[in-house]
């Protein structure tokens, strides 16, 4: 693979070409895009942020693959900025369909529609323990913010059982709801490809956030998981740092954490009682564990605060916690 990040792609399956984007200041460090040829068109599932240095490393590869803008269709995996930020961009190439789910692509153009949209979001989460100085700061650095879609774009919904048809790939859609309420992946059965987005990574876990629409978004990501753990996959392609080989361990894998993590918050509301999700998350152990929870940068506060949140969801859905509003706080504690 070519280390110089303008040219970084490799072949990661006949026809099937990765293209690593660097992500510059976010623990995530690089996003997988990935080019699946076709004859006359072909597809690009993801596009990272909408910076200059996704820009630098995508069309360069681009380019030295021989694949030009109009020549391509693009697929949103999920709405996160880091998989969608260039959708706009590159669905204004003339011929270029941009597929993404509808709860997330009409998501995707909430959020470069202003201000309005993302202040109530974040706005909510004071009810959650999230500080004022945290929601303030998050208003310009949340990279969902900085590095979003330059504008709208309009999208083909891609639902559940769609096939998606790109030379010798015929891309089977699957809804796998959790880490985004209409998260979508693309299964090819044949070669027993999965292209998995965030529902599976292999180095690192992907965050399971707190959603208004979703009273469980931790349970309903088990059952993503439960789903493709059924499919016979040879080869799983993330949204993030190493192929997965092995699906099937991995999911395993992805279950005993959460496991882990819940077990550890009921271990926190033991010693607490009742706590915001705010102050169940400075009580987590985090990958930064290294670092004070008040040295966090901003975005990496937001995730963990709705992961824990995203937690506490599902041991209230389980009955193995209650949740109360009290003073203008949503409280947590064990029955």
């Amino acid at each position: 693979m070519l280390k110089d990040w303008r040219l970084m792609f490799e072949e990661s399956a006949q026809g099937i070409y990765r293209i690593v984007l660097p992500l510059p200041d976010n623990p995530l460090k690089s996003l997988n895009a990935y080019l699946i040829r076709g004859e006359r068109r072909h597809l690009l599932v993801d596009t990272g942020f909408n910076r200059r240095e996704c820009r630098d490393a995508l069309f360069p590869a681009l380019d030295q693959l021989g694949v030009r803008a109009g020549e391509f269709d693009v697929f949103v995996t999920h709405l996160h900025a880091d998989h969608s930020g260039l959708a706009a961009d590159l669905a204004a190439a003339p011929g270029t369909i941009a597929y993404a789910s509808a709860w997330d692509g009409e998501t995707i153009n909430k959020l470069t529609a202003g201000p309005a949209y993302w202040l109530d979001l974040l706005n909510d989460m004071a009810k959650h323990g999230c500080e004022p100085a945290l929601l303030h700061d998050l208003q310009t650095n949340h990279p969902g913010i900085r590095f979003g879609p330059s504008g709208k774009t309009h999208f083909t919904v891609a639902r559940e059982g769609d096939v998606l048809r790109y030379g010798q790939h015929p891309l089977l859609v699957l809804s796998t709801p959790g880490h985004t309420p209409d998260h979508l992946v693309l299964y090819e059965a044949e070669r027993g490809l999965l292209f998995s987005g965030d529902l599976i990574l292999g180095d690192i876990t992907p965050n399971i956030p707190r959603w208004r629409t979703m009273p469980d978004a931790l349970g309903t990501y088990l059952e993503s998981l439960d789903k493709v753990e059924k499919l016979d996959i040879s080869l799983t392609l993330p949204g993030h740092r190493s192929l997965v080989r092995d699906t099937k361990k991995r999911i395993g894998e992805l279950r005993a954490h959460h496991g882990r993590r819940l077990a550890e918050i009921r271990s926190i509301l033991t010693a607490g009682g009742e706590m915001t999700a705010a102050a169940v998350a400075r009580e987590m152990t985090w990958s930064m564990r290294g670092t004070p929870w008040k040295d966090f940068p901003s975005p990496q506060k937001w995730f963990a605060i709705n992961e824990a949140l995203a937690h506490l969801d599902h041991l209230t859905v389980l009955g193995e916690a209650v949740r109360e509003e009290k003073n203008g706080f949503v409280l947590f504690s064990l029955p």
